[in-house]
C-alpha cells in the first residue's frame, strides 16, 4: 500500500509510457512496478530504488495536464510542501525530477497498509481510543506543517495512511497545500469562484472561497473525527453543491445524540472543531488534538481504571487492618503478661489470651472486609447522583 488517489482501470495501462520515462529519467535507479492509484492530476506507482534497495512510491503528472501551467505548479508545490515538512506523520519525499517530456515526478516513502477510508469502509464506526490514536498523530503532523506556513486544505480519510506493521498514521497528498506566507502568489493559481478541496470535508471558509488558514484543517480533521465516532459524516450531500451549502449554513446532527455513550467532553471538543466561524474553534489543531486526547483520557480514568482504584483501596484497607490488629495483639499479650506477673496469677491464663487474639483475627478482618464492600457498593449510587 502507498499514497492512493483512486483506482486505475487496466485499459489505461496498455499504452502507458509514464513508467518507462520515469525509469529513464532516474538513470535506471528507480525501477517502476505496478500502479497503485491515480487521482485528479497524477498517477502513483510502486517502485524499487536500486541504490538503496528499498521500495518507494513514485507520483508522476499525467500527460494530459502537462500544458496546464497552474496544474504543473501545484504538482511541483505538492512535492515541495511534503519535502519541507520532514515529520514522522507526513509521507517523506526522497527525490524530484522530470521526464524527457517535461512531466514532473517525485519519489516518496512507500507505506504498506491501508487508507483510513478503506478502514472505515470495513468498519464505519471506530472505538474512541482508536479514534484518538488516529487523530493525535494527524494533529501533530498538521501542527508541524502549519508552523512551517503550510495549510493542507484536503484533510480526509483517503489522505490518511495507516501502516500495517506498526499502526503508524501518516498524512499524504499535499496536492492542494497552500503556503500561508505566499498568499498572493497562491491566489493566482485559483480561478475565480473555484472551490478547492473535497466537498464532504470542506471547511465553511473553503466552501465560500474565503481566506483559508490552519483553522480550516482543524475543521476538516474534526469532520474526520466525527465520521469515525458516529459512523457517518456530519453532512450527507448528496451533491457537491449540497455539501457546500450545508457546511456554510447547517448545523450537523448532534454527535452527543447520535452516540450518547461518548463522554460529554469528547463531543464538545468535536463540536468546537466544527464551529462555522474559525475564531470559535480551538486556537490551533494541536489544541484540538490535545482536547480530544484529554477528554478520552479522563473518561478512561473515570471508567475502568476507577474500578482498579477501588480494588486497590480495598486491599490497602485490609492490609492496614491486619497491621493494626497485629500491633494491638502484641500489646494485649504484653499487657496480659505484665498483669499475670504483677499479681502472681497463673501463667496458663496467658495462653487463653493468645487463643482469644488468634480467634479474633479472622473476625476482625471479616468485619473490615464487610465495611469495605459496603463502601464499594455505595460508590455507583454516589456517581449516579
Amino acid at each position: 500500500m502507498a499514497p492512493q488517489e483512486g483506482s486505475l482501470e487496466q485499459s489505461d495501462l496498455v499504452e502507458d509510457r509514464l513508467a518507462e520515462q520515469v525509469q529513464q529519467a532516474t538513470g535506471g535507479d528507480i525501477v517502476i512496478g505496478h500502479p497503485l492509484g491515480a487521482g485528479r492530476t497524477g498517477r502513483v506507482y510502486l517502485a524499487d530504488q536500486q541504490t538503496l534497495g528499498r521500495k518507494v512510491a513514485v507520483k508522476v503528472l499525467m500527460p494530459r495536464h502537462a500544458r496546464d501551467h497552474s496544474t504543473v505548479v501545484r504538482f511541483k508545490r505538492e512535492a515541495r510542501a511534503m519535502a519541507g515538512c520532514p515529520h514522522p506523520g507526513i509521507i517523506s519525499v526522497y527525490n524530484v525530477g522530470e521526464t524527457r517530456d517535461s512531466l514532473p515526478f517525485f519519489v516518496m516513502e512507500y507505506i504498506e497498509g491501508e487508507t483510513l477510508e478503506e478502514r472505515l469502509e470495513r468498519k464505519p464506526k471506530l472505538p474512541l481510543q482508536e479514534v484518538v490514536r488516529i487523530v493525535t498523530p494527524l494533529a501533530d503532523a498538521l501542527t508541524y506543517a502549519h508552523e512551517r506556513g503550510c495549510v493542507h486544505r484536503d484533510v480526509k480519510p483517503a489522505n490518511v495512511l495507516i501502516e500495517r506493521s506498526t499502526g503508524r498514521v501518516l498524512l499524504t497528498d499535499f496536492g492542494l497545500a497552500k503556503s500561508v506566507s505566499g498568499e498572493r502568489r497562491a491566489a493566482t493559481l485559483t480561478g475565480t469562484g473555484e472551490i478547492l478541496g473535497t466537498p464532504p470535508y470542506l471547511s465553511p471558509e473553503q466552501a465560500e472561497c474565503g481566506t483559508v488558514d490552519a483553522r480550516s484543517d482543524q475543521y476538516s480533521l474534526a469532520v474526520v473525527a466525527y465520521e469515525m465516532l458516529a459512523g457517518r459524516r456530519p453532512f450527507l450531500g448528496p451533491t457537491a453543491q449540497d455539501y457546500v451549502r450545508q457546511h456554510v449554513e447547517d448545523t450537523p446532527p448532534s454527535l452527543r445524540e447520535l452516540e450518547p455513550a461518548l463522554p460529554v467532553e469528547v463531543t464538545r471538543a468535536v463540536d468546537r472543531g466544527l464551529m462555522k466561524e474559525p475564531g470559535a474553534r480551538f486556537s490551533s489543531v494541536e489544541a484540538f488534538g490535545q482536547a480530544l486526547r484529554g477528554a478520552a483520557g479522563s473518561e478512561s480514568q473515570a471508567g475502568q481504571p476507577a474500578q482498579s482504584r477501588l480494588s486497590w483501596r480495598s486491599e490497602r484497607r485490609m492490609l492496614q487492618a491486619a497491621v493494626i490488629y497485629a500491633g494491638a495483639a502484641w500489646g494485649v499479650l504484653e499487657a496480659s503478661t505484665w498483669v499475670l506477673e504483677t499479681f502472681s496469677l497463673p501463667m496458663q491464663l496467658r495462653q487463653l489470651a493468645l487463643w482469644i487474639v488468634i480467634a479474633g483475627f479472622p473476625v476482625t478482618m471479616g468485619f473490615v472486609w464487610y465495611l469495605t464492600r459496603s463502601a464499594k457498593d455505595r460508590q455507583p449510587a454516589a456517581r449516579a447522583r
